[in-house]
């Protein structure tokens, strides 16, 4: 019993240091930790002084700005208000200037294709001067063939080159109701040069009146979201001009067709600031009559005609035109003529300019895509617009 008491008093002995280690290991941890603690609220402390100073700042500096806009606003305004009123006047007066040049530069254009017709009592005089110039080289048989591979005489080489001047003065008038009508009276001058391979040289020339034409257009339909403007026309082309089967000797030259043909075409336009698209078709049918080489009969004719016009600056547009055209064979007594159909193609680039409202400058320069086209085509028109209201 006694030998139990002495070792449960030594084991206590023991193990009181290590219990009181532990103990001081353990404050010391917490004063530690209270100190962090400490120093992380007074971190904080300060983070919330500057926030609240930084706030204090924005605060000060929106109520002086506030303060000075409010201070200068009504002095702005009091200065600005007579200046304001005098440019918004003079703003709208240039806008609609403006607005009016670039509607006149692509009238005058659209009126020219034909996309566009004239409003009630509206007249347009348009004198223009076209210069063509075409060459082309053909074989000549001065003789006579016994067989198709023999032949008894010469043959030469001959280039011919023709340049054809055309003084144009085109008549448009609007009626009202969608309808306008036109007239174009032609007067040319034609000029044919040939020269053979044997140094001999020979020229052709003729001037007058070529063939008057009159046109009768309507609007058939108006711009709508899916339909574009759409304009029919009726155009009749007399034979006014010299008759190249008339002709008393070979170095006569013809301004003429000598057929009266009648011609109807449907064409169509959309406006898509700043360009305007247009395109049509076409189709012609010549009256067949009675020459000294017997009865002819032109063969029918069809067109294509594809463009679009773009606005360059407030009164100069430039605009690109593509015409197909394709006319059948001749017949003679009844008889087709073979190779006498007729492929003519142009593309064509113009620039309009208008100056003011009354008149407006177009320059036109076209190049031949085919044998039967001239080679080049320089045209220009000056249109006049009047109104009678």
């Amino acid at each position: 019993m006694i030998f139990r008491r002495l070792l449960f008093s030594l084991l206590l002995l023991l193990s009181s240091p290590v219990a009181w280690a532990d103990d001081q290991s353990t404050a010391v941890r917490n004063e530690v930790l209270e100190q962090d603690v400490l120093q992380l609220k007074q971190a904080n402390k300060a983070l919330e002084q500057v926030i609240k100073n930084l706030i204090q700042r924005i605060e000060h500096l929106e109520n002086s700005t506030q303060d000075q806009t409010d201070a200068i606003l009504p002095r702005v305004q009091q200065t600005e208000k007579p200046i304001d009123s005098e440019l918004k006047a003079r703003l709208e007066k240039e806008s609609a200037e403006n607005y009016k040049l670039i509607q006149s530069a692509f009238e005058q254009r659209l009126s020219k294709e034909g996309g566009m017709l004239l409003g009630r009592y509206q007249f347009i005089y348009e004198p223009s001067l076209s210069y063509s110039h075409s060459s082309y080289d053909k074989i000549l048989v001065d003789g006579f063939t016994i067989f198709p591979v023999l032949v008894v005489g010469d043959i030469v080489s001959e280039r011919v080159r023709r340049d054809i001047v055309i003084n144009n003065h085109y008549f448009r008038l609007g009626l009202g109701r969608d309808i306008q009508v036109d007239l174009v009276i032609p007067l040319g001058y034609e000029e044919e040069n040939s020269f053979r391979g044997d140094g001999t040289q020979s020229s052709r020339k003729t001037s007058g009146l070529g063939d008057v034409s009159i046109g009768l257009s309507y609007q058939l339909i108006k711009s709508q979201q899916s339909w574009p403007d759409t304009v029919l026309a009726l155009n009749w082309k007399t034979a006014t001009g010299n008759d190249p089967y008339r002709l008393v000797t070979a170095d006569e030259l013809a301004l003429g067709t000598g057929f009266n043909t009648l011609g109807l075409s449907l064409i169509s336009m959309t406006n898509s600031d700043p360009i305007i698209l247009f395109g049509g078709l076409s189709a012609a049918y010549t009256q067949s009559r009675i020459k000294a080489i017997g009865h002819l009969k032109p063969g029918a004719s069809y067109g294509l005609n594809l463009g679009t016009a773009l606005a360059l600056n407030f009164d100069t547009s430039l605009s690109f035109n593509f015409q197909y055209r394709y006319t059948g064979k001749t017949e003679i007594d009844g008889q087709k003529i073979s190779g006498s159909e007729i492929t003519t193609s142009i593309f064509s680039i113009g620039l309009s300019r208008a100056k003011g409202e009354l008149y407006a400058v177009d320059i036109d320069l076209g190049i031949g895509l085919t044998a039967d086209t001239p080679d080049f085509q320089l045209t220009v028109s000056f249109p006049f617009e009047f109104s009678f209201l």
